[in-house]
C-alpha cells in the first residue's frame, strides 16, 4: 500500500501523553524590542521568538511515537510524528512546569530529535491545546543555537 501525500499529513487527535501545558505569556513591548533587534530582516529568532507561545531550552528526556490509528492496519503502524518529553532548563515565555511534553509531526518535519541531546524549541499549542513544533527550525540543537542563546540571555539582563 502506497502513501499519498494527503494521508501523511492527516492529523488525526491521538497522542502517546496528553499534554498539561498552558502557554499562555504575551510579548511585552520590550521584550519585542529586544528580540527584534537582531541581525538585519532576516532574523530568524525575532520572528520565532513572537511567532510561539513558548520559547525554552530542554532537554528530551524520552521519545515516543505518535501513532496515527486512522492510516494504521493490521501488520502495519503508521506514524504520524513523534511525542517528546523534555526537562526545561530555561524559559523566555510562556509558562511551563519542569517537566514537559511537545509533539513534533512528520508533516513539519522528518527530523527526529535525539535522547538525551538538548535544544531550543519554539512551540505553540495545535487545536487540541497540545504544545508541538511547526517546522525543523522550531528545535534548535544547542550546539548550532549559541549566538540565539547568547541574546535571548541578554533580553532576560534587560528584564
Amino acid at each position: 500500500m502506497g502513501w499519498n501525500r494527503h494521508g501523511w499529513n492527516q492529523f488525526v487527535g491521538s497522542s502517546v501523553f496528553a499534554l498539561a501545558l498552558c502557554c499562555t505569556a504575551d510579548l511585552t513591548a520590550e521584550e519585542a524590542q529586544a528580540v527584534t533587534a537582531g541581525e538585519g530582516p532576516a532574523d530568524s529568532l525575532a520572528l520565532r521568538y513572537a511567532e510561539a507561545e513558548l520559547v525554552a531550552q530542554v532537554q528530551i528526556t524520552g521519545v515516543h511515537r505518535d501513532i496515527d490509528n486512522a492510516l494504521s492496519e493490521p501488520g502495519m503502524v503508521a506514524i504520524s510524528g513523534y511525542v517528546y518529553s523534555a526537562v526545561s532548563r530555561q524559559i523566555w515565555k510562556g509558562e511551563a512546569n519542569r517537566l514537559l511534553a511537545f509533539r513534533l509531526g512528520l508533516e513539519f518535519c522528518d527530523k527526529k530529535l535525539k535522547k538525551g541531546e538538548s535544544y531550543l524549541i519554539f512551540a505553540s499549542p495545535d487545536s487540541f491545546g497540545r504544545l508541538q513544533l511547526r517546522s525543523c527550525e522550531a528545535a534548535v540543537a544547542e550546539s548550532e543555537a549559541t549566538n540565539m542563546l547568547a541574546r535571548l540571555k541578554d533580553i532576560e539582563k534587560q528584564g
